[in-house]
């Protein structure tokens, strides 16, 4: 039987553990036998359009158990999720939909007169699903409510072990890319870095077949929920919570239109969570601010996992989670849409461990030699997706072969110390190039934030006359501002780890970084910022 997301979810549902909790939204909770009798009507509808085999089923949404049900559904059906995200607006989603060749949409309620306003210019898109409890408010779409019901006696399930999954991946430049995952090789991609945390921690082997798997989740005693703290058209959020649904551990998420820090407590505490994932001080910092407000409580008590990826914890709120829940298992993991999972943090700041299948290459090719200080760009090697849909000269940069073997080249820029361990510097599309010399935001943003005024830290490259670029940044903090903030201690302490030509120049504050809900960079606002304020330093 295939290795494919969406069959693990009905195999469980027909199991004796059909009845157990499979998705939590609040206060709503669902079975997996529930969810499987409404995916069965959504993919039931799917395939009443005849749209060919793997049609790519588009999720304009935010987090909801609405959300977990059309994947699953759109991989009943044999068909693709994208994620679309919800920031978007006209122009931007008609390009992912028509470069994405998105032929049904899935979206909120709250989004219909946007959806609205393009649905004519949306060239490939036959069907819309609205997803909310109100009327209908777009004529021309279904409601998902009304589909839960659809006639599904003569449904069939198409899924496969190559069946896919489509991540659009934005990046800082062009239209989103979407990163094709086939079912198998991200179920298995996962099994050797964190998607299967949960069960790993109580079966010593990862089993050959799915049939193996199911018996193995069946004969385990009911899992407590695991909660992705980010929105789930990230994909980190989603490939985990898929995952996490697949294995038999209900997937919890919090109602509303942004991060709350004390709704999040009370979920894991009504609902006792035992793992969570989140992205970096975006989502650690009010966390721990509440934890500390609401200390005698014991919040993270059934915590047993916490994963962060996509951004690191900082020493200070990595120690803060700790202090609240001192058995916590915590680790940030390296990853994106294209490398899931290729190394995972070590008790060291800015230092992780490599997957066995990651290696480090120099600018020529050749494997960076450990302990040698060479800087080079990490390759997640093993299960990868296939490509980018209808990119083959991206992909073809992205995707490459070395020695026979295929790896993804992740952008990341690394040393490989004496024992293995690889030292992050930042992204490749992150380098300063200062003066002739190479500097790697990563580490200054590191020295920032151990400065005890600031809590989070952005370093950008502006142009100078003489040195091409010079390093610049943008930090905030409690009551931190321009008035306030101290530029000449701020830079000393940068310059008591780093050498002289790393240390910004200019340091401004902010009052928000306005990072993603994600908690990734806004690096054209960030830039634009900072233009702008380096522009009245010579204006004055």
């Amino acid at each position: 039987m295939a290795w494919n997301i969406s069959e693990a979810v009905y195999q469980i549902s027909t199991s004796d553990i059909g009845e157990r909790a499979a998705l939590i939204h609040g206060d709503e909770v669902i079975s997996y036998r529930e969810v499987i009798r409404r995916c069965s009507g959504v993919a039931s509808w799917l395939q009443s359009l005849d749209l060919p085999q793997g049609a790519h089923i588009g999720h304009y949404m935010r987090n909801s158990n609405a959300y977990m049900e059309t994947f699953i559904a759109a991989g009943l059906a044999g068909m693709a999720h994208v994620n679309v995200n919800y920031r978007y607006i006209d122009q931007e989603l008609i390009d992912l939909s028509n470069g994405l060749d998105i032929r049904v949409l899935v979206y909120d309620a709250e989004f219909a007169e946007r959806v609205a306003a393009i649905h004519g210019q949306l060239t490939g898109t036959v069907g819309f699903i609205e997803v909310g409890s109100g009327p209908l408010r777009n004529d021309f779409a279904v409601r998902m409510e009304d589909l839960y019901d659809y006639d599904s006696s003569g449904f069939e399930r198409k899924t496969s072990s190559d069946d896919l999954i489509l991540i659009a991946t934005g990046g800082t430049t062009g239209l989103p890319k979407g990163t094709q995952w086939r079912h198998e090789d991200i179920w298995r991609k996962q099994q050797i870095s964190t998607g299967n945390a949960m069960l790993a921690l109580q079966l010593d082997a990862h089993p050959e077949t799915i049939e193996e798997h199911i018996v193995n989740v069946v004969k385990l005693p009911a899992a407590k929920p695991f909660m992705p703290l980010s929105p789930l058209m990230h994909g980190a959020a989603s490939l985990m919570a898929i995952l996490m649904l697949a294995q038999g551990v209900p997937v919890l998420t919090a109602p509303g239109e942004k991060f709350e820090a004390d709704l999040t407590l009370d979920l894991i505490r009504q609902y006792q969570a035992s793992g969570l994932a989140l992205v970096g001080d975006a989502f650690a910092i009010p966390l721990v601010e509440a934890l500390d407000r609401r200390a005698d409580e014991n919040l993270l008590q059934s915590i047993i996992l916490c994963v962060s990826t996509g951004a690191s914890l900082s020493e200070e709120n990595r120690n803060g989670l700790l202090r609240h829940q001192p058995n916590l298992i915590l680790f940030d993991t390296l990853g994106s849409s294209e490398a899931s999972g290729f190394a995972v943090s070590t008790p060291e700041a800015g230092v992780f461990k490599p997957m066995p299948t990651t290696r480090v290459f120099d600018d020529e090719m050749q494997e960076v030699v450990p302990g040698s200080d060479t800087i080079g760009i990490a390759y997640s090697g093993g299960f990868s997706p296939i490509g980018y849909y209808k990119q083959p000269e991206k992909s073809a940069e992205t995707f490459v072969e070395i020695d026979g073997q295929r790896f993804v080249m992740t952008g990341d820029r690394c040393t490989v110390r004496e024992d293995g361990m690889l030292v992050l510097l930042g992204r490749d599309s992150t380098v300063i190039n200062t003066g002739g010399e190479k500097v790697y935001t990563v580490e200054i943003e590191r020295a920032l934030l151990d400065h005890p005024t600031i809590t989070d830290a952005l370093v950008v490259g502006l142009p100078h006359p003489r040195f091409g670029k010079m390093v610049v940044a943008v930090v905030e903090g409690p009551n931190l501002t321009a008035d306030n903030l101290d530029v000449a201690d701020t830079q000393a302490h940068v310059g008591k780890t780093l050498a002289p030509y790393k240390i910004p120049r200019q340091i401004f504050a902010i009052e928000s970084l306005q990072r993603a809900p994600n908690g990734k960079p806004d690096y054209p606002f960030i830039n634009a910022y900072a233009q702008a304020e380096a522009d009245k330093l010579t204006t004055t």
